[in-house]
């Protein structure tokens, strides 16, 4: 992968994160603190944006300009996760807006950034899947091409 194209998929990820960051918010405000309204400023509505730009950056422990085995794969990404829960804990536990006093709602938060986490990898590996397919079509096409110039 070039570091263009590593670029391009964690701009494509941070996006996607926030979106799913958004959406877990609601769900852990909803059932922490159920009935409650929100009385929120403007500033806060960059909080989104500002999970995700700081959950993106521990995947970059995940390039390599080589192929990787299929066990380095998986001990990479376990070491993003590890970062990526790390990061959402240490804003939960910062934020004065997060009752971390109890349990289930760390447990929900842990469950939430696994979630969105694995949906994330999933969400890329398709993306990856689109694009094999794209380019074996292309090299499907140029290869009869070339059978047919070759027979003329």
């Amino acid at each position: 992968m070039t570091v263009k194209d590593f670029i391009v998929s964690r701009i494509r990820l941070f996006f996607f994160l926030t979106v799913m960051i958004l959406l877990a918010q609601s769900i852990v405000g909803t059932v922490a603190e159920p009935g409650v309204s929100l009385h929120i400023r403007y500033i806060d509505l960059l909080s989104p944006l500002h999970m995700a730009g700081l959950c993106t950056l521990p995947t970059v422990v995940t390039y390599s300009k080589k192929k990787l085995s299929i066990k380095q794969v998986l001990i990479r990404h376990a070491i993003q996760l590890v970062l990526i829960e790390g990061v959402i804990m240490l804003i939960s536990f910062t934020s004065s807006s997060i009752d971390t006093k109890r349990p289930e709602v760390i447990f929900l938060i842990g469950g939430i950034v696994l979630v969105i986490y694995v949906l994330a990898v999933l969400m890329m590996w398709l993306g990856q899947v689109s694009e094999s397919k794209k380019m074996t079509a292309q090299l499907h096409v140029l290869q009869q091409s070339a059978d047919s110039d070759s027979q003329m």
